[in-house]
């Protein structure tokens, strides 16, 4: 059986566009300039860092964002005018395994997917997963990103229980994964 790349699995295959993804994700929304002063990538092949231009980051970002891996957003900057960032958004990798469940993922409302974004990214929950996780701060090729998420349904249960303990992230928690996940088991 030959497994067909999804638009998703393209988009990421290139480790600099895995590695802006994953800096979108840890660091909130940002516009292509402050992507491209942050974000530094290991060379492969030099096993040195580099940095990206401009404009490659730019091509990387629209290719994602191609994907349905980022939203772009209008941010008003006062005296600067209006700017574009990108948001992350793993939407497209939870549809995908509604899909691969025999699920339609349209079938769950778009502020489920909103409140699981808004909880992927909360300062406190980023900060749970680190601690509960810390091997997840090496997870930065695609290759990995099957690591990524057996690392965290592995530890999800302590994620999680941390999570539900948390008033501020539960409210989040109970609008989005736990609907989410409830839809996985067919419990909608």
């Amino acid at each position: 059986m030959v497994m067909e790349l999804t638009k998703v699995d393209k988009a990421l295959l290139n480790p600099s566009r895995f590695h802006i993804y994953l800096y979108l994700l840890r660091n909130g929304p940002k516009s292509v300039s402050d992507i491209t002063k942050g974000i530094e990538i290991m060379d492969a092949e030099t096993k040195g860092v580099k940095k990206l231009s401009k404009s490659a980051v730019s091509k990387h970002c629209r290719i994602l964002e191609d994907a349905g891996l980022l939203i772009p957003e209008a941010i008003f900057r006062g005296s600067k005018g209006i700017s574009k960032v990108y948001r992350a958004t793993q939407r497209p990798r939870w549809e995908e395994f509604a899909i691969i469940r025999g699920l339609d993922p349209k079938e769950l409302p778009d502020e489920v997917y909103d409140k699981m974004d808004e909880l992927a990214q909360h300062p406190k929950y980023l900060k749970i997963v680190e601690e509960e996780i810390p091997e997840i701060k090496d997870i930065s090729l695609l290759r990995q990103k099957e690591r990524l998420d057996s690392l965290l349904f592995d530890k999800r249960e302590e994620v999680f229980g941390r999570i539900e303990k948390d008033e501020e992230l539960r409210a989040i928690f109970e609008q989005g994964f736990k609907r989410y996940f409830r839809f996985l088991m067919g419990m909608s």
